[in-house]
């Protein structure tokens, strides 16, 4: 049995007992706490009629499922990601890629096609009922507006179902969003919050907001009930975090909010917090978890997903065809070029010629790689949660760099607690909830 207990910060004498691969928490005094220990280790300590009723009726003594391991699967991606362009009409404070700040690079309508016939082939193979082609990349993806058309065009060509879906700044002529509303199935929409927010964070090449026109596409997208997501990006000292968050419940239909923190003072890569800044973010973070929860809106982080069981942080490594401007294979969406850090070790293969070409060892290396530094999570209570976190973002310099734990870290233990103790007040005090796998 698999049993975390998590001392309360309020109370020194009480502890979160969570089983997370039966979706279960519930706060316990250090006695019970010691009993609950005792029952997960195999032991029959001695205790009540009434404890041993109390913890059989809430499921303490359910049996926990197994997930497998993602240990090099066959590469067989039934979805086509598209990095298309490194240009983009904004100068974002926190551009991990700098975009627009390099000579161009845009991909191909032949490598787009090329990656769109291998998904669709392998989803065929597999028996699926479709298969996905995502518009992402360094840039923006709709600055590369025909290539976009053609390549939406030449899936849905395809005999097999396509879902398409686009992220993008919401920059959009009328023309690009009607289009966007008639040929995507959905759209994860990047926007920071207030127009005061957006337009410092977000600004025009030339410094001017960007708030007028993203709220203008939000509104296109609210009127036909289009399904879109928001992703905000949340820069220190965090403190207008939760209002912002309270902006977008207020003045969207948007039911889901994702929102993560950047670190990094310049464009072009990704900071660690210091402890000020971790802590920082955790508060606000919370505080604008619960008005979103009070507005009926979904509010996550990608580091604290308490009900979450799974083994990778994210599928994208293992199973998705990310292609970037220059052909490579790679298995994040925010290495779109070989200048990012991490490009060497993310670049899995090249589409060259109509073929595409995967490099099985560089793969595996990879997979190696992230799977040390997951089994270095072990006894951590967000193990099948956070599952070694996003490597693009945790991954340190050096050759131990994939061990590194930092401050991060620490802001996904203490989202997850938080979150947990939502969940529990909920509830009358004892979480039961629904595991989540990816």
């Amino acid at each position: 049995m698999e049993l975390y207990t998590i001392p309360l910060n309020s109370d020194a004498g009480k502890f979160i007992l969570y089983r997370p691969r039966i979706a279960l928490a519930f706060v316990g005094n250090r006695p019970l706490a010691e009993i609950a220990q005792a029952f997960a280790r195999g032991e029959t300590p001695a205790v009540s009629a009434e404890v041993r009723q109390f913890l059989e009726n809430i499921g303490f003594f359910k049996d926990e499922f197994t997930l497998p391991e993602y240990l090099y699967p066959a590469f067989r991606p039934a979805t086509a990601v598209l990095l298309l362009t490194n240009q983009c009409q904004l100068r974002c404070t926190y551009c991990y890629a700098a975009a627009g700040e390099f000579p161009r690079e845009e991909l191909t309508p032949e490598l787009g096609k090329t990656a769109i016939d291998y998904v669709c082939e392998q989803a065929q193979a597999a028996g699926f009922p479709h298969f996905e082609v995502s518009f992402h990349g360094g840039g923006e993806p709709t600055y590369h507006w025909h290539v976009l058309q053609q390549c939406a065009d030449y899936a849905r060509s395809k005999a097999l179902p396509a879902k398409l879906s686009l992220t993008s700044n919401g920059l959009w002529s009328p023309a690009q969003a009607q289009w966007i509303i008639a040929n995507l199935d959905g759209v994860s929409l990047s926007v920071d919050g207030s127009p005061a927010t957006q337009d410092q964070q977000r600004p025009l090449i030339g410094g001017r907001g960007s708030s007028e026109f993203v709220l203008r596409a939000i509104a296109a997208l609210d009127s036909h009930d289009f399904p879109y997501g928001i992703r905000m990006t949340a820069t220190a000292p965090f403190t207008q975090l939760a209002e912002d968050v309270r902006y977008l419940c207020e003045n969207t239909h948007c039911r889901s909010i994702q929102v993560e923190p950047a670190f990094n003072i310049t464009r072009g890569g990704h900071g660690l917090p210091v402890e000020a800044e971790a802590r920082a973010y955790v508060e606000n973070y919370l505080a604008a978890y619960d008005i979103a929860s009070a507005a009926g809106r979904r509010l996550h982080y990608s580091g604290g997903r308490a009900g979450m069981v799974t083994t990778t942080f994210c599928t994208a490594p293992y199973q998705a065809l990310i292609v970037n401007a220059n052909g490579d294979l790679v298995t994040c969406y925010e290495v779109a070029s070989p200048l990012h850090p991490l490009a060497r070790l993310s670049t899995i293969g090249r589409i060259e010629n109509g073929d595409v070409q995967v490099n099985a060892a560089a793969r595996a290396r990879l997979h190696d790689l992230m799977a040390a530094r997951r089994k270095s999570c072990e006894g951590c209570y967000c193990y099948w949660s956070c599952a070694g976190d996003c490597y693009a973002r945790a991954f340190g310099r050096g050759a131990n760099g994939h061990l590194v734990h930092s401050q991060r870290c620490d802001i996904n233990r203490a989202i997850t607690q938080g979150i947990l103790l939502r969940l529990m007040a909920r509830s009358g005090g004892i979480w039961r909830g629904e595991t989540m796998t990816l």
